[in-house]
């Protein structure tokens, strides 16, 4: 069914929900390059005008669109059209501290694999960049979006062992780890540091995200988050299946021409 974006007559007419139509008006839209790659797509009060819904369901429909690729949304700047056709692949855009965790937006609570505390050794204390003999505590996770079985990722996340109590709620949150520290231990994440490295999946990991073969290409993030005083709260090491996962970063230059100092 060919929707007609001029007409919402057609959001009555269809068994498909509402936010569902409107999301393939959307994509109809962006296809026929009415809203082209690199452009803003109207704002929230004009395209609930548009299309006679409310918000609520407009934004289930940007969800989708954002969920498969082609769209980045920002507060304070807009919804941004990142591709003409929807991928399979999660398109995760950075341009500040805060997009980094835009994927636990619509992500499931994680399903918690393995949890354990344990001393740090010579590699441990490099990898964590911590002394040796610290106590820390080790979670093992998998992640999935909302409607979709298949994980988007695998995850281990390390905390020093002040901050083990949120070893329970992990697999209660859908929030990611972060603001667990903040909310429960008043922590909050003022740098994170990443490092993407491609490799290949083994067979445990690939069979837990859904690849067809051990082996199979994936990103792989390390990310170290720090407080105040640069104090080290969290580790994580994440995989991503390659087919499903994309990085885009934005950079900006700061009034002297000058790009914005980052953590070397």
């Amino acid at each position: 069914m060919t929707v007609d974006p001029s007409n919402t007559a057609f959001l009555g007419a269809s068994p498909l929900p509402r936010h569902a139509l409107v999301a393939r008006a959307l994509l109809e839209q962006i296809g026929a390059e009415r809203y082209r790659v690199g452009e803003l797509l109207p704002t929230e009060a004009d395209l609930c005008r548009q299309f006679g819904v409310s918000r609520t369901t407009l934004r289930e429909a940007v969800r989708w669109l954002r969920t498969h690729g082609m769209v980045s949304a920002r507060a304070g700047v807009g919804t941004r059209v990142l591709a003409r056709e929807p991928n399979v692949r999660y398109v995760h855009a950075i341009n500040s501290i805060a997009d980094v965790f835009q994927y636990a937006k619509d992500s499931r609570a994680p399903v918690v694999l393995a949890s354990e505390e344990f001393d740090t050794g010579p590699r441990d204390a490099e990898f964590l960049r911590c002394p040796p003999g610290q106590r820390w505590l080790r979670i093992e996770l998998t992640r999935a979006f909302r409607g979709d079985d298949t994980p988007i990722l695998h995850a281990v996340a390390w905390v020093p062992q002040a901050y083990q109590g949120i070893a329970r709620l992990v697999p209660l949150r859908s929030s990611p780890i972060y603001k667990l520290l903040e909310s429960e231990y008043q922590e909050p994440v003022l740098g994170v540091d990443q490092e993407f490295k491609a490799t290949r999946l083994n067979a445990r990991i690939g069979r837990l995200l859904g690849a067809a073969r051990a082996g199979a290409p994936a990103l792989c993030v390390v990310r170290h988050y720090y407080g105040r005083g640069e104090r080290l709260l969290l580790v994580t090491q994440s995989h991503y299946r390659a087919d499903r996962y994309s990085y885009r970063i934005g950079l900006r230059f700061d009034a002297s021409g000058t790009e914005a100092a980052t953590r070397g």
